[in-house]
C-alpha cells in the first residue's frame, strides 16, 4: 500500500496524460517515498460518458424541468435576475438552460444516449478514429453527452476543454464554497464521496492536489473538504493556478483548517519531497521552501519562492506507471515531455508565466534523448509534446539533430517563437526528426502593437517562417489575440484578414481575446500601455476586468466571437480550422497522413470543430 498519493483532478482535457502528478510522482518516488499517481480527471470522464449516466441524467433533467416550469414558465425573468436572490436566480437560471438545451437538443437525446459509449470507443478505435466524418461525429455525440449529464447541475456544466461555473458567482471565497458545497450544481460531490472513501479504507498519510487550471477550481475544494472530513492525511495544494492565487488563499484562514494543511507554490520537485520529509518527521520545517501554511500561532505563513535553482538534467523521469492509458480519449496517448524551465524570452507583456518559476534552464541535449529513449521503451511512446512556453530555434536544431542520429522513430509538437532562427534548413531537420506541428504565437497584424507586446520578433518575416515551415511539411497553428490595449478596430481586421487569406501556410489558428493577467508585466504598470483601469473578477480569478484606450472588452468578445462564428461556417468542410485543446488529436492526424492530406481534405459534411 502506497503512503503519498498524487491527484490530478477534473476538469481537465482527457485526452492525454498531463505532465505535473507524474513528474512529482517520480521525484518523490527518487527520494524514496511510496507513491501513488492518480489521473482522477481522466476517470471522472470515464464515469460520465456511459449509456445509463446519460439516461439517468436525462430522466433526472426533465423531472427538474418540470418542476421549475411550475414556478418559472410565466414568472417575470428580468425582475427575477433584477431583485431575486441568490437561490432564486440559480433555480430560474437553471430552468432556462435545462429548458434551452431540450427545446434545441431533445428530439437528439435518445440518438445520443443509445450512441455515447459507440463515440467513445470511436475515440479510441485505431482505425475508426482516422475516419474523419466518423471522428467528428463522435466527437459531437460526445460533447452533447457532457452537457446532458451536466443538466441536473446546470447552469454549470462540463466539457472536455472547460468546466463552466454559475455565472451568477463571482470567483471570491464566499462563492467558491457556495459551490463546493451546493449538491445541486456541484456535479463532482456524488463521486468524490465515493472516490473519497476509497482514499480513506487505503490509509494514506499524504494526499497531494494539482490545480493547474481555474476550470479545476470547484472540484479542488469539494474534493479536499471531503478528504479532511473523511481522513487523517496531511493534504497539499500544489500547481500553477494554486501559485497564481496563494497570496489571496493566505487571507481565510479557514482554507487552512478545512481544506488544506499546506500549499506548494512555484517549482515544486524540489519543495514537495522536502515538505512530505517534514510531515513524516525526517527534516525540519525551517528546510522546506515555496510553501504556505499556518503556524502554531493561528497565522497563514508564506516561505516565499526558493532560490534554490532546480538542476533540470538531475530530475527523475516523470513516473506514468500508476495511469491507465486506455482511460484516454485517443488511440494513443501523447506524452509530455520538459526540455526546459522557463521561457527564454520572457519579455512578453502579455504573459505570466514566469511567475514562480525560475529562470530559463534547459536539460542538456544528452539527457532529452535519455528521457525519450525511456519513455519509448517503457511505454511504447511515439507520440510527444513538449510543454516549453518556447525553445530556442538554436537548442531546437541541435535536438533534432541527435533525435535522429538517435535513430528515434517518434512524432512531437511543440510551441514555438516565429524567430528567423527558424530557417529552411532548421525546419527540414526538425521536420526529420518527427516534428508534425507547431503552435506560433502570431498575435496580430499591426507593427505597432507588435511593438507594444515587445515580441522581440522580425514582424515582416513572420509569413516567411510559416511559409518555410509549411514547406518543410510542418502544420502552422497561429495563435492570435483580439482587443490588445490601443489597439483599433481596422488593426484587429488587419488581423482577421491574415487569418483568412494565408490558409495555405496557417491551416489552422486559436483566437484569443485578450486578458489582463494578475501576474503579467502589464498590469505591473498601471497608467501605461493603454491600460486605464481594472477591476478584480473575484479573489481567486487571474484575469481582470479591464478598461483600455481602445477596443472594449465587450466589444472585443463579440468581434472575436462573430468572427470565429463566420471563419468556422466558411470552412465547414475543412479538418481542425480553429484549434483550442485538440491538438493530441491532430498530431496523430498529421503523422499519419501527412500535412498536405489533412490541410486539403474536404468533407461532403460539416467536420469542422463546433462554435462555442
Amino acid at each position: 500500500m502506497s503512503d503519498i498519493l498524487l491527484i490530478q483532478p477534473p476538469q481537465w482535457y482527457p485526452v492525454s496524460p498531463y505532465l505535473a502528478v507524474p513528474l512529482l510522482a517520480g521525484q518523490l518516488k527518487k527520494a524514496g517515498f511510496d507513491t501513488k499517481a492518480y489521473d482522477l480527471n481522466a476517470e471522472f470522464f470515464n464515469y460520465l460518458l456511459t449509456k445509463d449516466m446519460a439516461a439517468d441524467c436525462d430522466i433526472r433533467a426533465r423531472q427538474t424541468l418540470e418542476k421549475l416550469s411550475c414556478e418559472y414558465e410565466n414568472a417575470d425573468i428580468r425582475e427575477i435576475e433584477k431583485t431575486g436572490s441568490y437561490d432564486e436566480k440559480t433555480r430560474c437560471l437553471k430552468y432556462l438552460t435545462i429548458k434551452k438545451f431540450y427545446d434545441e437538443h431533445g428530439e437528439e437525446i435518445p440518438f445520443i444516449i443509445e450512441n455515447i459509449e459507440k463515440a467513445v470507443s470511436v475515440t479510441r478505435d485505431k482505425e475508426e478514429f482516422f475516419v474523419p466524418e466518423k471522428l467528428t461525429e463522435a466527437k459531437h455525440i460526445i460533447r452533447l453527452a457532457l452537457r446532458l449529464v451536466s443538466m441536473p447541475y446546470a447552469p454549470n456544466e462540463i466539457d472536455f476543454d472547460n468546466y463552466f461555473a454559475n455565472p451568477l458567482l463571482n470567483l471570491d471565497w464566499s462563492n467558491i464554497k457556495i459551490q463546493a458545497q451546493d449538491r445541486n450544481v456541484n456535479m463532482f460531490y456524488d463521486y468524490f464521496d465515493k472516490y473519497t472513501d476509497k482514499v480513506k479504507s487505503e490509509g494514506y498519510s499524504i494526499v497531494t492536489i494539482a490545480m493547474t487550471d481555474l476550470s479545476q477550481l470547484v472540484s479542488v475544494f469539494t474534493l479536499a473538504s471531503m478528504l479532511k472530513e473523511k481522513t487523517d492525511a496531511k493534504i497539499i495544494l500544489g500547481g500553477n493556478y494554486a501559485t497564481q492565487i496563494y497570496e489571496d488563499m493566505m487571507k481565510f484562514d479557514e482554507i487552512f483548517i478545512s481544506y488544506f494543511d499546506y500549499l506548494v507554490i512555484g517549482d515544486g520537485e524540489l519543495a514537495l519531497p522536502k515538505l512530505c520529509s517534514y510531515i513524516k518527521g525526517e527534516a525540519e520545517l525551517a528546510s522546506v521552501p515555496n510553501i504556505v501554511y499556518m503556524d502554531e500561532n493561528g497565522c497563514v505563513v508564506s516561505t516565499g519562492f526558493s532560490c534554490e535553482k532546480i538542476d533540470m538534467d538531475e530530475l527523475a523521469y516523470p513516473d506514468f506507471s500508476d495511469y491507465d492509458m486506455s482511460k484516454y480519449f485517443t488511440p494513443d496517448p501523447t506524452f509530455p515531455i520538459q526540455l526546459s524551465k522557463g521561457c527564454y524570452w520572457g519579455k512578453c507583456n502579455f504573459c505570466d508565466y514566469a511567475y514562480g518559476q525560475q529562470g530559463y534552464s534547459p536539460k542538456h541535449i544528452g539527457r532529452i534523448v535519455k528521457e525519450i529513449k525511456h519513455y519509448v521503451k517503457t511505454y511504447h511512446a511515439s507520440k510527444f509534446i513538449f510543454v516549453d512556453e518556447a525553445i530556442p530555434p538554436k537548442f531546437y536544431n541541435l535536438l533534432a539533430t541527435a533525435i535522429v542520429e538517435a535513430g528515434l522513430k517518434i512524432n512531437f509538437y511543440s510551441f514555438a517563437r516565429l524567430e528567423t532562427g527558424y530557417t529552411p534548413e532548421v525546419l527540414e531537420n526538425l521536420y526529420r526528426a518527427g516534428a508534425r506541428l507547431f503552435l506560433w504565437g502570431y498575435e496580430c497584424e499591426s507593427p505597432r502593437i507588435m511593438e507594444m507586446m515587445n515580441k522581440g520578433i522580425d514582424v515582416e518575416k513572420r509569413l516567411d517562417i510559416l511559409s518555410d515551415a509549411r514547406k518543410a511539411g510542418i502544420w502552422n497553428n497561429g495563435l492570435f489575440i483580439f482587443g490588445y490595449p490601443t489597439e483599433t478596430l481596422d488593426e484587429i481586421k488587419q488581423t482577421m484578414d491574415v487569418i483568412r487569406n494565408n490558409r495555405d501556410i496557417i491551416p489552422s489558428c486559436t483566437l484569443s481575446n485578450f486578458a489582463l493577467k494578475k501576474h503579467s508585466l502589464l498590469k505591473e504598470k498601471p497608467g501605461e500601455n493603454g491600460i486605464v483601469d481594472y477591476s478584480s473578477n473575484g479573489e481567486f480569478y487571474t484575469v481582470f476586468k479591464d478598461v483600455v484606450d481602445g477596443v472594449s472588452q465587450q466589444d472585443r468578445r463579440t468581434l472575436r466571437r462573430d468572427f470565429q462564428f463566420t471563419f468556422l461556417d466558411e470552412n465547414a468542410n475543412s479538418l481542425w480550422s480553429v484549434v483550442f485543446s485538440d491538438f493530441d488529436h491532430l498530431l496523430l492526424y498529421l503523422s499519419k497522413y501527412g500535412c498536405d492530406y489533412v490541410s486539403s481534405y474536404r468533407s461532403e459534411k460539416r467536420i469542422c470543430p463546433e462554435f462555442r
